[in-house]
């Protein structure tokens, strides 16, 4: 007995990465059952109102291709059941030292974007803290940014303040899925673009310092955003004005 095709295959085949013999048993399963078909027809539609809104965002970086969108549909599962997984390590492992933020930690700070400028003292270091994904093109990074935030802010282009693309780590919040961005310049000065979602609060435009860092901080209709810096380099105070500016 042949089984037919489960969802995940049939999200590969509307992305096209099925095989030849799984692209060929899905065809044949939604032949022979219109309401499967009906069901896919609809998935694809729902794709199409993903790119459509999208497209309603200036986005100043390359649009993520349709396919990161059907994929992250599909993976939407998955990613929540990680991230309650890695929540529950992170509050029941009081030395833990790793990616993972401490949600406990954000929950009982007073202060906005606290997660932020945690998460960029932890991967302000070129040896033991590795990105996820190392990328030196902005138009991959937008893509890879793209799939956990939809509707999300690509990450900004600061080669123009002298600072390139280092990559970017993923982290889990309560409210969903969060990620820094991590820039570096010539003099190894790292800045830190910062994205998470809008609960438990939206933000007002402003910044703080914390320790020797400084957190700029905004929100649109959907996110949460920050740039951490270095509070004594020198050579961030362009970008800084630039990003209040922008985000005023």
């Amino acid at each position: 007995m042949t089984l037919p095709p489960d969802e995940h295959e049939l999200h590969a085949w509307m992305d096209g990465e099925a095989d030849e013999a799984t692209a060929e048993r899905v065809e044949r399963y939604l032949k022979d059952n219109p309401q499967a078909a009906a069901q896919v027809a609809g998935w694809q539609a729902d794709a199409q109102q993903l790119r459509q809104a999208i497209s309603r965002h200036s986005l100043t970086l390359d649009r993520p291709h349709p396919q990161y969108l059907r994929r992250r549909v599909r993976q939407q599962r998955l990613r929540q059941l990680a991230t309650a997984c890695m929540l529950v390590l992170a509050t029941s492992a009081g030395g833990f030292a790793g990616w993972q933020l401490k949600e406990s930690q954000v929950i009982a700070s007073p202060q906005p974007m606290e997660d932020a400028v945690q998460a960029y003292k932890i991967f302000d270091n070129q040896t033991q803290t590795p990105m996820d994904m190392v990328a030196s093109q902005h138009a991959e990074l937008s893509s890879w940014v793209a799939r956990y935030f939809i509707n999300g802010n690509p990450p900004p282009n600061l080669e123009q303040f002298g600072f390139r693309l280092v990559g970017a780590r993923l982290m889990a919040t309560a409210q969903g899925p969060a990620a820094l961005i991590m820039y570096q310049d010539p003099q190894g000065t790292r800045v830190g673009w910062y994205i998470r979602p809008l609960d438990p609060v939206k933000l007002p435009h402003g910044e703080r310092r914390a320790d020797d860092v400084m957190a700029q901080y905004w929100s649109d209709q959907h996110y949460n955003y920050a740039l951490v810096t270095p509070v004594n380099s020198s050579g961030v105070s362009g970008l800084r004005k630039a990003v209040a500016l922008a985000t005023s």
